[in-house]
């Protein structure tokens, strides 16, 4: 099970011409999601991944609010998803150390996935 593999398909559809990718293309938008796995574990039936969400925003009330709709699509999308049973947000907070200074929010989503197929 690759939990980013999950997330990406729902944050795509939740963010529609926002991208969402895995990595900071050097031409970065205005505006973009990165998903990455910044930890977690399995123990053969259950994984805990959890997600580190970077949104880049227009202003800091727009990337707040990307982190926050990131959380509720994951959210949202576990009540019907077959292997994701659940995911929480961890904690939200501006990314301060953004060079370009522009407004960045940083979410962290915990994904709990049955991976007893």
């Amino acid at each position: 099970m690759d939990p980013i593999a999950m997330a990406l398909p729902i944050l795509r559809d939740a963010f529609g011409a926002v991208p969402v990718s895995t990595e900071v293309s050097p031409d970065r938008p205005d505006r973009l999601v990165v998903v990455t796995l910044v930890g977690g574990m399995t123990d053969g039936f259950v994984m805990d991944a959890l997600l580190g969400i970077t949104c880049w925003g227009r202003d800091d009330h727009d990337a707040l609010t990307m982190a926050t709709l990131a959380a509720d699509a994951l959210r949202d999308a576990a009540e019907e998803h077959p292997y994701i049973f659940s995911a929480d947000l961890e904690s939200v907070s501006r990314d301060e150390w953004t060079l370009t200074g522009q407004a960045r929010y940083y979410a962290q989503v915990r994904l709990t996935i049955n991976t007893d197929e």
